[in-house]
């Protein structure tokens, strides 16, 4: 009685395991085969470009493609913040792209370089217009780079528009120079959002009661100082 039980559910197996390998290797036919690519978001970098970093080509077997890694290739490119690759069988694939913007320009000794809001490095973009990252004494070091850079990027554009530069002190601390000659203490990086939302706050305050400033400080954040013209002080 066992084996006439056993039986049947030996051929289930049987043909199960067949269909498997007849689907398994029908995965690999031309069928699953690269027809068609849509890359989306990009304006600086081309779409043979973001191709090539993706190693797509007609013979790229679409069911079997790795998304991750090709996530991560894309991603290894400086101008590339994120990448999201997805496949739509038999034989497309959409590759979305963010591109990172540049937000400053970082001064190395003679060398000068546009970075992007997380402070990295964008080789070939325009500097023209950017605010300068620089250090007060000696060489610029990555840490202040991005603190820099992240200080920048809280900022509404036309605040923004208003840098001049962005000065490391040899003491961790920021100070932002604004066209006309405005200094900002803007203390260590962090809490930037903050920061920035109380330096238009004092600006806004000054602008409204026609009054000249010669330096702003936020180095505390949500408790902003500022010194007049005249020498006096105030707390918003």
């Amino acid at each position: 009685m066992t084996e006439r039980h056993l039986r049947p559910s030996a051929r289930v197996l049987v043909i199960a395991a067949a269909a498997l390998a007849v689907f398994a290797a029908a995965t690999y036919t031309p069928l699953f085969h690269l027809r068609d690519v849509r890359v989306e978001g990009t304006s600086v970098l081309t779409r043979a470009a973001v191709l090539r970093a993706a190693g797509l080509d007609s013979a790229t077997n679409v069911f079997h493609l790795d998304a991750a890694r090709i996530d991560a290739a894309l991603e290894a490119d400086p101008w590339v913040l994120r990448a999201d690759v997805e496949r739509h069988l038999p034989g497309t694939v959409v590759i979305r792209i963010t591109e990172r913007t540049p937000i400053a320009m970082a001064l190395r000794g003679a060398q000068a370089e546009a970075v992007a809001a997380d402070g990295v490095a964008l080789p070939g973009a325009a500097l023209q217009g950017l605010p300068q990252i620089r250090a007060s004494l000696g060489e610029l070091s990555d840490a202040d780079r991005i603190a820099a850079a992240e200080a920048l990027a809280a900022m509404p554009p036309i605040l923004r528009s208003r840098v001049a530069s962005v000065v490391a002190l040899i003491d961790g601390e920021l100070r932002i120079q604004l066209a006309g000659g405005l200094s900002v203490l803007y203390g260590r990086g962090g809490d930037d959002a903050t920061k920035a939302a109380s330096l238009g706050s004092v600006l806004r305050w000054a602008a409204d009661r026609h009054v000249s400033l010669s330096i702003v400080d936020v180095s505390v954040p949500g408790a902003p100082s500022a010194t007049l013209a005249d020498g006096s002080t105030f707390r918003p």
